[in-house]
């Protein structure tokens, strides 16, 4: 893999467009999810926090895109090579996990945010919600699923498990739904 310093023309065309792809799938998917916190933070110490808020959450997202472009370029010919079942099935794993079921309470429960400064909090939020979307970003840059459509039920998937009443229990569902679509894939 060839470091930043010397990524050429055509690979820097490739960065930008994997991380264009990544602002736009988290603007879409993720930011909508974490209005109500921002919201939150913004009644509690006003605007000029929430944007401080905002940056962190921001911030942190973007750094797990660079980061993640990294680590998944490497990874893109065993990725073929495995299959879209395998991805399929190892989200499927990870929305039936005790880390997902964690980051997950956090997640809808926020208010904890309040105990950090603004900043620090919309991080550490980030943090939060990357371990509830983790293995659904893999699979969003692993398929090569970054269109609209797809990110728009992405963004659908994380505001029903982040602020719908029945959100605890949907990574069960979607697991399931996950599960069989690598069984269809594999027949």
């Amino acid at each position: 893999m060839t470091p930043f310093s010397r990524i050429t023309v055509g690979k820097n065309l490739t960065v930008t467009m994997f991380l264009g792809g990544w602002a736009l799938m988290i603007g879409v998917g993720m930011v909508p999810g974490t209005l109500a916190v921002t919201r939150l933070v913004a009644t509690a110490r006003g605007r000029l926090h929430a944007l401080g808020f905002v940056a962190g959450y921001l911030s942190l997202w973007f750094l797990i895109g660079v980061v993640g472009y990294v680590v998944l370029l490497p990874l893109a010919p065993a990725v073929r090579w495995a299959g879209a079942g395998a991805v399929l099935v190892a989200t499927a794993a990870y929305e039936l996990s005790p880390l997902k079921d964690a980051c997950l309470r956090r997640c809808r429960s926020p208010l904890r945010v309040l105990l950090r400064p603004s900043l620090a909090g919309g991080v550490r939020h980030g943090f939060d919600c990357a371990g509830c979307c983790a293995f659904l970003m893999v699979l969003m840059v692993a398929l090569g699923l970054m269109s609209l459509a797809w990110v728009g039920l992405l963004a659908l998937v994380v505001l029903v498990q982040k602020a719908a009443p029945f959100g605890e229990r949907s990574p069960r569902v979607l697991a399931l739904a996950l599960a069989t679509a690598a069984v269809v894939t594999w027949i």
